[in-house]
């Protein structure tokens, strides 16, 4: 038996659908080649680069004992049993349901946004005592398994949250990327309330514009039912957003400024010790305190009072669960020596994130504040001189390195990150990103906040196409006994 833990003839997966001819006992249902085992079957579609039965031979040699496929594509010699289903990328979800069983006795959560996606997953999970689905991995926050997408296709999400249902998890927080959604990955799903954290810069490489980015995001929106949809106001799209939605029933709007809004937060303290805040509910005003760090987490914190109030919480309840967030792993993470050094690993990757990040860090106070970071390879490149624009403008200090270069020239990356400075010839280019991270330790002062973006939680570094072990928190923690 497969890991789904699951069963089935396929006569009953496909009544009403095809009619296969053979007689086959599935334990799985695999999109991708690299998933399927003994006991699988294997669906082909068409994408957006090429056809599953591009893979089938790999499909084959993992075991499979049935091929599902849409006809888009003459099928190959195939020594398994075949059926062609003719439109069987819309009736995905139905196979999903039946096989891995229906997730609408579930309690479900999705958050979408360029920015924020995985700190709200994983603070609302702790919140609502949930799983989480999403970029730090699957499970209970601290306790996941790891993952291979912020979101990963839709049988992947249906046996994901089968195997979640089967552990007696009753709410689950998924993270929704706009590949998923425009991909329809998570199809069939509806959701208790979806959230919009806001639109930034990134993923131009796969979308056509800005405007077709967003419309990915509102997809959430409008094509699954959802009982609340919690909007930043604060953000341009997210005020698009909630004028598209109107009067709808459930529309929760947030803010840190004076617009109007179900939501609105003032900060009272914001430090390293964490932060202060004045919340104003729909009908109730509450004082909030958490270990989080810095103003980026107060459009978090609102998300979570927010929906704790929606779902019929006391104040007391709601302050005494947002006490006890803990923080998210390689987000505004703090790392310290005794001496007054101090490190903050966070995983903003784009002009918007990065510009919050410190932002935030210069309202704690910092003598001087200290920026790592590097672009990704083989992303969208349009954002590397913009990120540079803002590091120069909002830092004192910049080094330059790597973050996963994967087949890019490293050195040609970061000249397009230079070429959003004015003076680039002031920022300091060390490629080794463990140089980079040890050397800003070494030189700054105490007193002084060093920021090292752009990988966060991540334990590898891509060069070329190997995975090099690699965590920005454990270079860190070295680097500072170093320097003791």
């Amino acid at each position: 038996m497969s890991a789904s833990g699951l069963t089935m003839q396929w006569t009953e997966l496909l009544d009403g659908v095809a009619r296969p001819s053979d007689q086959v006992l599935l334990d799985d249902l695999c999109l991708d080649s690299r998933h399927c085992g003994p006991g699988s079957v294997f669906v082909a579609l068409a994408g957006e680069h090429g056809h599953g039965l591009e893979y089938l031979d790999q499909a084959l040699a993992a075991g499979v004992v049935g091929v599902l496929h849409d006809g888009q594509r003459e099928l190959p010699h195939c020594p398994v049993p075949a059926v062609e289903v003719p439109g069987l990328a819309d009736r995905l979800p139905l196979l999903a349901r039946r096989f891995f069983g229906s997730p609408g006795d579930m309690d479900l959560v999705a958050v979408t946004g360029t920015n924020g996606k995985t700190s709200v997953a994983w603070l609302l999970a702790q919140a609502l005592d949930a799983a989480m689905l999403g970029t730090l991995g699957l499970g209970r926050p601290g306790a996941e398994r790891p993952g291979t997408h912020t979101t990963p296709d839709l049988l992947s999400v249906y046996r994901a949250l089968a195997a979640l249902r089967a552990e007696g998890h009753k709410r689950v927080v998924l993270e929704a990327s706009s590949h998923a959604l425009a991909q329809d990955r998570l199809a069939g799903l509806a959701f208790s309330c979806v959230v919009f954290t806001g639109l930034g810069h990134d993923h131009l490489d796969y979308h056509a514009d800005l405007e077709a980015y967003f419309e990915a995001k509102a997809r959430l929106f409008s094509d699954y039912p959802s009982n609340r949809q919690i909007i930043n106001l604060d953000d341009p799209h997210g005020r698009q957003l909630a004028d598209r939605l109107g009067d709808r029933e459930g529309v929760l709007g947030y803010s840190l400024t004076n617009r109007p809004s179900a939501a609105r937060l003032r900060p009272l303290r914001l430090d390293l010790a964490g932060l202060e805040v004045q919340a104003r509910l729909p009908g109730a005003d509450v004082i909030l305190r958490s270990p989080l760090i810095g103003r980026i987490n107060l459009h978090n914190i609102a998300i979570v009072a927010l929906e704790l109030y929606a779902r019929g919480l006391k104040l007391a309840e709601i302050q005494a669960r947002v006490a006890a967030l803990a923080p998210v792993p390689g987000r505004m993470q703090v790392v310290a020596d005794g001496n007054g050094r101090r490190a903050i690993i966070d995983y903003a990757h784009t002009p918007d994130a990065l510009e919050q990040a410190l932002t935030s860090l210069r309202e704690l106070g910092a003598d001087r504040i200290w920026c790592v970071f590097g672009c990704g390879g083989e992303r969208d490149r349009a954002k590397r001189p913009m990120m540079g624009r803002v590091a120069e403008s909002l830092a004192d200090r910049v080094i330059l390195t790597d973050d996963n270069p994967r087949s890019e020239n490293g050195t040609a990356i970061i000249r397009e990150i230079q070429a959003g400075m004015r003076h680039p010839e002031r920022s300091r280019v060390l490629r080794n990103r463990v140089d980079a991270i040890r050397i800003a330790l070494a030189e700054c002062e105490p007193g002084d906040l060093v920021l090292i973006a752009g990988k966060g939680h991540e334990t590898v570094q891509w060069i070329g196409d190997q995975a090099h072990a690699h965590s920005d928190a454990t270079v860190v923690r070295e680097a500072l006994e170093e320097v003791a």
